[in-house]
């Protein structure tokens, strides 16, 4: 059985939507503000930024990054990135999600909205991780991108 959800997570950044959006896409940076805390580690072993191009991410505590993510790439544009990501741990798939990343000039810098549209193949309890970890992330991004 299936659980379904869709989280909305709206950031304001001090930054110019150009620089947000290369923050967002440069492989090293965005392993800099993936990782929810300093406790965890996000390691990109392939990334293709491109309509059409995938990434491989391991990710999790520093001492075992345990979980893997498989991107598909399907829109990169300085104003919407959308992708796909399948969410492995152990073997197992644990989620499917298509993440859309909205990005918009404001008085001051951008506006950022992300929303995932989440299928939980291990039930609804996934979704607070993914707000969670999400929203920790995000606010990393702004820390970096605003820097």
């Amino acid at each position: 059985m299936a659980d379904f959800a869709t989280l909305t997570l709206d950031r304001e950044i001090a930054c110019a939507p150009d620089r947000l959006f290369h923050v967002m896409r440069d492989r090293a940076l965005r392993e800099k503000w993936s990782a929810p805390d300093t406790d965890s580690v996000v390691i990109i072993d392939e990334y293709d930024c491109r309509p059409g191009g995938r990434e491989e991410i391991r990710c999790g505590p520093k001492e075992a990054p345990e979980f893997s993510t498989t991107g598909l790439f399907h829109v990169v544009t300085p104003e919407f990135l959308s992708y796909t990501e399948t969410l492995v741990v152990g073997g197992q798939m644990m989620s499917v999600s298509l993440c859309g990343h909205e990005i918009s000039e404001r008085a001051g810098g951008s506006a950022l909205r992300v929303t995932l549209q989440i299928t939980s193949l291990v039930g609804p309890e996934l979704f607070e991780d993914y707000q969670t970890g999400w929203s920790a992330s995000l606010d990393n991004l702004v820390a970096l991108a605003s820097g």
